[in-house]
């Protein structure tokens, strides 16, 4: 039994990170315009579905990276609403619901990754002669008597 041959995610190397960190920006700027500062539930949902988002399209440790900046722009712009990080309860609590949902979804991407199969392409068979013709080619001769000497 072979096992699946792994695939590469869609976005690999630090190009995931560069995606998730740009994410994270334009959802934090659109969770603020918004209103998060009144509700940080909306910043909460904006900033899961990017970690999401980068967990399904590229690596782990791109991922986890994104997580750290959404929780940096969190605790920096949504709670601290100037740019100061706060660290408290609901800072702690984000911080770990984005780890838990870009965790979880990193392992179905992960799964869904592994179970992908690539495409064969069939090759046809050689062709074979008949049943009913000889394997061998036989040669016809016609037969010359010999006179005796």
């Amino acid at each position: 039994m072979r096992l699946p041959r792994r695939t590469k995610p869609p976005v690999h190397g630090p190009a995931g990170y560069a995606l998730g960190f740009t994410a994270a920006v334009f959802a934090g700027l659109l969770a603020v315009a918004a209103g998060a500062t009144n509700h940080p539930i909306l910043s909460l949902i904006a900033m899961v579905a990017v970690v999401d988002l980068i967990a399904m399209l590229s690596t782990v440790p791109a991922m986890l990276a994104t997580a750290i900046v959404c929780w940096l722009l969190h605790a920096g712009f949504v709670l601290g609403r100037r740019g100061d990080l706060v660290f408290d309860d609901d800072s702690r609590d984000f911080g770990l619901t984005l780890l838990a949902a870009g965790l979880c979804s990193a392992a179905v991407a992960t799964a869904l990754r592994g179970s992908r199969r690539p495409t064969r392409t069939a090759v046809p068979r050689q062709r074979t002669a008949e049943p009913d013709l000889p394997s061998r080619a036989v040669v016809l001769a016609p037969t010359v008597e010999r006179s005796p000497r």
